[in-house]
């Protein structure tokens, strides 16, 4: 490991994981070419390491210098998708077709909830900037647009 490599490694978080541009194994079929590998904290070897390209290729242990420019086609068509994964805000369930598809008919729900308002608002005069058709009298539109930013605060 560099200097520079060492000293980047003191500053990240060990609880993370980063992506980072690695060297092929010489009997790789491209020895010179330059991957992306997962780099992570071993704490059972108290120990900065990278695994296998993105490609799925042997590489080099430890990263080159950040900004290191990667040639690997294969690992570049994957860096999207592993930056996504990598990203602290990933959420696993941001990628459960079921958990999309409830959020999905939530959305339509909230939509319809909305298309039934406004057809209601041009039925009946709006009276002081408010609708009273709401439970209780309350303006049905407050009540609509608090129930559309909670829904939107819980699935973010």
């Amino acid at each position: 490991m560099t200097e520079q490599t060492a000293t980047e490694a003191t500053e990240l978080d060990k609880s993370r994981r980063y992506l980072r541009p690695v060297a092929a194994m010489s009997i790789s079929d491209d020895p010179d070419g330059v991957h992306l590998a997962v780099y992570e904290w071993l704490p059972m070897f108290e120990a900065w390491a990278t695994g296998p390209g993105l490609c799925g290729g042997s590489m080099r242990q430890g990263p080159l210098a950040e900004g290191t420019v990667v040639s690997c086609a294969r690992c570049l068509e994957w860096q999207s998708k592993y930056e996504r994964y990598l990203d602290p805000a990933y959420r696993p369930e941001d990628d459960d077709p079921e958990v999309l598809r409830r959020r999905a008919e939530a959305a339509e729900a909230l939509l319809k909830q909305y298309v039934d308002l406004v057809a209601v608002a041009h039925k009946y005069p709006i009276q002081g900037g408010h609708d009273c058709l709401g439970e209780n009298h309350s303006c049905a539109g407050c009540a609509l647009a608090r129930q559309a930013q909670e829904h939107l605060e819980q699935h973010r």
